[in-house]
């Protein structure tokens, strides 16, 4: 059985799993710190909120320590808040391909707004770009909120822009 994450690193094997993470832990401290700042309290209230120093929950904040799942807990209970509006309106590129990562196979053929659960229907070659942008709409438009705040991720994703 392998010791959890951090637990019997040597400091080259931790600063070394750091630089892995850093892409993570910065814009999480970042978005915390957000969150904090918009509940009107300083870094010194949140530290006492959380039994810890101040000095810990800055570093967590700064990314320069990587926020543990439990404490990332505690900040949303502290301040009644869902652990996924921490999540909420993020980039979704915090996880970069890992060695581990092994890709799909690319499909026999792109997807269509045609296909559905029963199989794929016959694809739309001339269908303009503004009724796609249409059926697209309306999909999108049947999702609950945070759904669509997803799609609007994929889709900026997919054309490699920068959320606002």
């Amino acid at each position: 059985m392998e010791p959890p994450q951090g637990a019997g690193m040597t400091k080259a094997e931790d600063d070394e799993d750091r630089k892995r993470t850093q892409h993570i832990d910065v814009p999480l401290g970042v978005r915390v710190r957000a969150i904090r700042e918009n509940h009107g309290l300083t870094q010194a209230d949140m530290a006492r909120m959380l039994d810890i120093s101040t000095n810990q929950w800055g570093r967590h904040e700064s990314g320069a320590n990587r926020l543990p799942a439990a404490r990332l807990w505690q900040f949303c209970e502290a301040l009644n808040i869902e652990v996924a509006a921490v999540f909420r309106d993020q980039p979704f590129v915090a996880v970069r391909p890992s060695a581990a990562f092994v890709p799909l196979p690319e499909p026999q053929r792109p997807f269509s707004l045609h296909d559905d659960a029963s199989g794929p229907a016959d694809p739309a070659p001339n269908e303009s770009g503004g009724a796609l942008v249409q059926r697209i709409g309306a999909a999108v438009r049947a999702l609950s909120p945070e759904r669509q705040r997803t799609a609007l991720a994929v889709i900026r994703a997919l054309k490699n822009e920068d959320p606002e």
